[in-house]
């Protein structure tokens, strides 16, 4: 999508392939992970149920927690994802996975999204203690929000953050060896800001997150 923007010109995948075996370039494969069957979960429900389809802004967003490792320690990203334009809502960076660090994700989506842009929001997550806790479910309810969880053991409900951490990982935070934490901060911070508003997606008509975003916004919210 790229080559589009900054070059001016138009190559289907199958060109940039030839061009890239050419020239030895290889792209950098996201390794595959291992998904176990699902077990159902009494206490909170699955909303989803692996849609992920949405008509506008701020009607489904995806929360999960993942690690970063650097040379002095391991840093913990909490991280919210729109389902409908693929931009990265808010994020936290914690030395620390506690119930406040996520907590903290939440609020700051929240405060950067007026209430009448977010009516129906659905947030998914897994199973994890600090999506399960009492405090987290009071916010959520609080702000008028659906708590919606994958069932223990399956992860598939919650792919669209999966994916994005992926993606930051293999083409920002382990592109170089072990980097301090000072530096991993600082990568994680420009490659999501590079993300949603540079970075051109094909499943949101070849625009960066934040113009799609913005477009819907003035469609759906004037």
């Amino acid at each position: 999508m790229n080559i589009k923007k900054v070059h001016g010109l138009i190559l289907t995948r199958y060109s940039v392939y030839r061009y890239m075996r050419l020239n030895q370039v290889q792209s950098i494969i996201r390794k595959k992970k291992f998904r176990w069957g699902a077990r159902p979960h009494i206490k909170i429900p699955n909303l989803l149920k692996r849609d992920f389809t949405t008509e506008r802004p701020n009607e489904k967003w995806s929360i999960d927690i993942s690690y970063l490792f650097c040379k002095e320690r391991i840093l913990y990203l909490c991280a919210i994802k729109d389902m409908y334009d693929k931009s990265i809502v808010s994020y936290k960076i914690s030395r620390f996975m506690s119930h406040d660090f996520v907590l903290n994700t939440v609020k700051m989506a929240i405060s950067d999204v007026p209430q009448h842009q977010r009516l129906g929001l659905i947030i998914h997550s897994n199973q994890g203690a600090q999506f399960t806790s009492q405090v987290y479910s009071n916010l959520l309810k609080e702000n008028n929000i659906k708590q919606s969880a994958s069932f223990k053991g399956s992860c598939v409900d919650n792919s669209p953050i999966e994916s994005w951490f992926s993606s930051l990982k293999s083409e920002c935070a382990y592109l170089n060896d072990k980097m301090s934490e000072s530096e991993m901060i600082l990568k994680v911070e420009d490659y999501i800001k590079y993300y949603n508003e540079e970075r051109l997606q094909k499943k949101i008509k070849e625009l960066a997150p934040i113009q799609y975003r913005k477009q819907a916004l003035s469609r759906f919210f004037i």
